[in-house]
């Protein structure tokens, strides 16, 4: 290949046209050297131009001079390269113009389309591709009404003669059906020139596009789906950004539908109240980082009428085929109301109905709290038990009515003396907690115990007149006096006692006295005894009827642990139960009691009685894999059958560690045993915990049904009532003591009741004549 910019003359002059003609002498250098080694005389280059543009040029080396050229050889041998130059070009074209035509084969080949090419007249004249509704080897030649299936043709003639006629193009959907199948095309139609530049042929580029259209169907089915929900579908960038939305989202945002797609392009977070936007982008940014796959999160939402919804979203993230996040999907639902519902019946669950203060459970949870920061940060956490003094003469002499008022202004006097950080809590009754927590001294804490008594005198008016309370109140110090919440529960009570036997009206402290250690040694000979009787089984099992109030039918039996010791005599439950918890026993208890009580009711199903047997499990038990093994053995061993068995668990256990005791109690529903929430109302399950556990009855504990004598009470019990009907669950009332209770209770729905106005828990001997004859005094209880 000549390098034309080394020779500079030579290359201008051709490129001009003109005929370069030199003698050898005359050349300039670089020409000299390129001609040499032929040692001519003259030499003679004519171009060869195409378009203008010099493709090349024809070199004669002469051995005779420049001047003895003819003209008319000039002329004649620039007539020859003119010819010449043209069939190279021409040559040159077809070769190119060939290898476009491999080319363009073979990226069709590739493509999924189908391409065809007809002449004005309507001939196929090529196809490339195929497709199995039209095989290429059948087309070729044919008219395109001949080739093509009747509504694809039709469309082609109708656009030919326009497309011809202005050399234009255009764009068509097509539909097709064969047999059972339907094909939708997109068809590409350009008016394409020959080589006089009139528009003669058509090319028509034709691509399947079935399966995005049903794509596109079945997204948008989905999408007209979505809208009906009541739920808010959402989709958001990594970062949170809306992209789109239902139409839901109009609803829970309280505008029109038609403003929806103002919101887009917005943090999600923008949307909700203040409070909430970090917990929210919290949880959004840890499924863009591709910590977590889901989340779900709980915000308010305000409105244009400036309340508040509160909304629960699940959220979801979307991966590319790398890998990568592309995208968050969201659903949006309101619940407020069983927010409120919930939040309503916690509220009435953590605190005293009369004085409206902490209840235990709420003053077990400050109290856990105020020992880990004691622990963590080296401070003492003192804990006061209060009792006021001859508050049953209170009552005697002008009412409950006026002792309720007593204890109304007692509270908010104990309240008054104490410092924000404290909690005073009812404990029942007319005894009080105080807690003082973050103690980094006990300096001041003699002085608030005496302020407590000093107020407490202040007196209050009853039926004009004065009547001055007194109290007593015994204090105990962590760490001091105890190393747990147990431990100092225990010794503020024993202290409180010691209170009162001293003369009341005064504080003791748990340090001040040290014949209660005594007491603390007495416990641990009890421990020693319970160990004892545990190994040797000497626990014995009473069972208490559930019973039917319209019938007085027993329709299940609770089997309760009673011990016998031989020192003291019958110990309650309330104390050994917690003991064998504690020395790490419960497990082999429980055993004892459920081999007792399927052994009875075995018997019992001899004798044609089949009632169910109510067990309960304690935390430890449930969290054995090696449990629910034995249990399930033991049943099969007394020839009866798991749905025999409702196995009882408190509220505060089944929320221990949520995820795996829902685990351990969906494998004991497998396995066909029936499941029981014991004392529903005094843990922090949420609706959302109890729908997803499987749950068979709800058992209302004992100290809501205690307080049906008031308004309070009834709606908390009635609420508890609606939210168990509303999920399926069957309902039993514990603690009914009352033929007024049991009224209550039955015109609420509640179909099964169990307490001492039925029987009292008994043995197994006692408990046969029941199932016998059905529990008598009740037949004045008609079924509504």
């Amino acid at each position: 290949m000549l390098r034309y910019e080394r020779y500079a003359e030579l290359a201008d002059t051709l490129s001009a046209g003109m005929v370069f003609l030199r003698n050898s002498n005359e050349l300039p250098a670089e020409e000299k050297h390129l001609f040499a080694p032929s040692q001519p005389v003259s030499v003679l280059c004519i171009p060869m131009l195409a378009g203008g543009e010099l493709e090349g040029f024809l070199a004669l080396l002469s051995p005779r001079p420049r001047h003895q050229w003819h003209p008319i050889e000039l002329k004649v041998l620039s007539a020859l390269t003119t010819d010449v130059a043209f069939v190279l070009t021409q040559q040159r074209s077809l070769k190119t113009s060939r290898a476009n035509h491999q080319r363009l084969e073979s990226l069709i080949g590739t493509a999924e389309d189908m391409v065809f090419e007809f002449d004005e007249q309507g001939i196929i004249l090529n196809v490339w591709g195929s497709h199995p509704a039209m095989p290429a080897i059948e087309l070729r030649g044919k008219h395109i009404k001949r080739a093509l299936p009747a509504d694809i043709a039709k469309t082609f003639i109708r656009l030919s003669d326009s497309l011809l006629a202005q050399g234009s193009s255009e764009t068509v959907k097509l539909s097709l059906q064969l047999g059972s199948n339907h094909y939708f095309f997109i068809a590409r139609l350009q008016a394409v020139p020959d080589e006089s530049g009139d528009h003669r042929c058509i090319v028509a580029q034709l691509r399947d596009v079935t399966d995005l259209m049903q794509e596109e169907a079945r997204q948008k089915t989905m999408l007209e789906t979505l809208n009906m929900l009541e739920e808010a579908v959402v989709d958001l960038t990594p970062q949170g950004v809306l992209l789109s939305t239902t139409r839901a989202w109009a609803k829970l945002r309280g505008i029109d539908v038609n403003d929806i797609e103002h919101d887009y392009r917005r943090l999600l977070s923008h949307w909700i109240a203040i409070e909430d936007r970090d917990k929210l982008q919290a949880a959004i940014d840890k499924l863009a980082r591709g910590e977590i796959s889901s989340s779900s999160v709980r915000f308010r939402m305000p409105q244009p009428a400036n309340e508040n919804l509160w909304i629960e979203a699940k959220l979801i993230a979307h991966h590319a085929p790398g890998g990568s996040i592309v995208s968050l999907r969201g659903i949006l639902r309101d619940i407020t109301a069983a927010y409120l519902h919930e939040k309503h019946i916690t509220q009435l669950a953590l605190y005293d109905s009369l004085t409206h203060l902490p209840n235990r459970m709420l003053l077990d949870d400050h109290l856990h709290q105020s020992l880990v920061r004691a622990k963590r940060n080296n401070l003492k956490v003192a804990l006061g038990f209060i009792d006021l003094d001859h508050f049953k003469q209170i009552n005697d002499t002008f009412g409950h009515t006026a002792g309720d008022q007593v204890l109304i202004n007692l509270s908010k006097q104990l309240r008054s003396v104490l410092r924000d950080i404290d909690t005073l809590a009812r404990w029942g009754g007319d005894e009080f907690v105080v807690l003082i927590p973050d103690l980094v001294n006990l300096t001041p804490l003699r002085t608030i115990a005496e302020r407590l008594r000093e107020i407490a005198r202040e007196g209050v008016m009853i039926d004009g007149l004065e009547t001055r309370s007194t109290i007593s109140i015994g204090i105990a110090v962590y760490p001091d006096d105890a190393e747990d919440e147990e431990a100092l529960m225990s010794a503020a009570d024993s202290t409180m006692y010691y209170a009162k036997t001293a003369g009341r009206n005064n504080v003791q402290f748990y340090s001040d006295i040290g014949h209660l250690r005594d007491a603390d040694r007495s416990k641990l000979a009890l421990q020693s005894r319970l160990n004892t009787a545990i190994e040797k089984g000497a626990i014995e099992v009473f069972y208490q009827p559930i019973v039917q109030p319209h019938s007085g039918k027993v329709v299940a039996l609770e089997a309760l642990a009673r011990w016998h010791d031989e020192q003291e005599g019958w110990i309650s439950p309330a104390l050994f139960i917690p003991m064998a918890e504690k020395l790490g026993l419960i497990k082999e208890l429980g055993f004892i009691v459920i081999e007792q009580a399927l052994a009875t009711l075995r018997h019992w199903h001899k004798l044609g009685h089949t009632p169910k047997l109510a067990i309960n499990i304690s935390r430890a038990q449930l969290f054995s894999r090696s449990y629910i093994n034995r249990i399930i053995e033991l049943v099969q061993e007394n020839q009866l059958k798991p749905s025999d068995i409702e196995l009882e668990v408190t509220e505060s256990v089944a929320l221990t560690d949520y995820t795996n005791q829902s685990m351990h109690l969906q494998q004991l529903a497998e396995a066909g045993f029936r499941i029981a929430i014991d004392d529903f109302g005094t843990g922090y399950s949420s609706l959302s915990q109890l729908h997803n556990m499987p749950v068979d009855t709800l058992k209302i504990d004992i100290s809501f049904t205690s307080r049906l004598h008031t308004q309070e009470g009834q709606r908390v019990v009635q609420a508890i009532v609606q939210m168990a009907q509303a999920l399926g669950l069957e309902i039993v009332a514990e603690g009914v003591e009352l033929s007024t209770t049991a009224s209550f209770l039955q015109g609420l729905g509640v179909k099964q009741m169990q307490g001492y106005y039925y029987g009292k828990p008994d043995t197994a001997t006692k408990v046969s004549a029941l199932l016998k004859r059905g529990v008598s005094g009740v037949d004045h209880i008609s079924e509504e």
